[in-house]
């Protein structure tokens, strides 16, 4: 079930980014030039609204289906804020409905964060590749804002997220009673601050990706240019592991990323065989065990 959610996500994410309008990145030119500056004339937009009621559609039904096939399996699916996780009654279609529309919420964040993140990266106008320049046409009055700024209104966004959510969870009986106003907002802070950690899958793609593209070459497309340009950014702090035609900053950037990123957020509890005394707040992550124990 856990595969037929992440999928149906991944589809209800291309019906948004459909009816939101966001093409392809620009196939032809560097900006500047006669060629990078041609568009096509003369072509008939096509209607988005039918990608927004087929994901209204989407959402409605695999609740549906879940609240049918759950009680069968024994399933009950949680949902994770990051700090925070809430696990749902499949026998319930309310609740299944509510998990529906919660998964493509968290699925949605995930999509602008790493959408906040590439711009935060790549800065006009020295990145020119094709595929930031697209993204900055989608959000202009964003793109030119400072990166530090962009990563605050993903978190901000978030956060506010959770302050409808948190009652309502609460009310319900998925979280501990709210004690005050201020209760609410400390939680919103952390899961807002929890945010950032989702960052952890697109930092480690692209160094990743990176990597293979020092030693393979795949070809001067926009994707690929933009690979190169980021990873070389994040590897920055790490350039001391380049010793002539060899380069190792990748590997120990991606991997000090995704353990800070994946302990803030999520935690380490692989490492308890290998640490036995280790602390909660190293096992559970740092943003869920703050969360646990908010001075209120």
């Amino acid at each position: 079930m856990f595969l037929v959610d992440f999928l149906l996500n991944v589809a209800a994410l291309v019906m948004w980014v459909s009816w939101r309008g966001i093409r392809g990145t620009e196939a032809a030119g560097t900006a500047g030039t006669i060629l990078g500056n041609l568009r096509a004339a003369g072509v008939d937009r096509p209607r988005r609204w039918p990608y927004l009621a087929w994901l209204v559609a989407l959402l409605a039904l695999r609740a549906v289906l879940y609240r049918q096939m759950g009680p069968s399996l024994s399933w009950h699916p949680a949902w994770s804020a990051g700090a925070a996780t809430l696990v749902f009654r499949s026998d319930s279609f309310v609740r299944m409905l509510a998990f529906s529309g919660l998964g493509f919420l968290s699925t949605l964040l995930f999509w602008y964060t790493g959408l906040a993140g590439i711009l935060a990266v790549s800065r006009a106008p020295a990145d020119r590749d094709g595929l930031t320049r697209a993204l900055r046409r989608q959000a202009p009055w964003l793109a030119g804002w400072p990166g530090w700024l962009l990563l605050l209104l993903v978190a901000t966004a978030a956060g506010v997220t959770w302050l409808g959510i948190g009652p309502v969870a609460a009310r319900h009986g998925l979280l501990p009673p709210l004690r005050d106003e201020r209760h609410l907002l400390q939680q919103a802070l952390v899961v807002g601050a929890g945010q950032w950690c989702v960052l952890r899958w697109w930092v480690g793609a692209v160094l990743a990706l990176h990597f293979v593209h020092l030693y393979v070459h795949l070809g001067n497309q926009a994707f690929w240019e933009f690979i190169q340009n980021a990873g070389i950014k994040l590897c920055r702090p790490f350039a001391f592991l380049r010793v002539g035609h060899l380069d190792a900053s990748p590997i120990l950037a991606l991997a000090l990323y995704w353990t800070f990123l994946t302990w803030a957020g999520h935690g380490l509890p692989g490492l308890r065989p290998l640490l036995p005394g280790m602390p909660d707040w190293v096992e559970y992550g740092l943003l869920p065990y703050v969360f646990r124990n908010l001075p209120y």
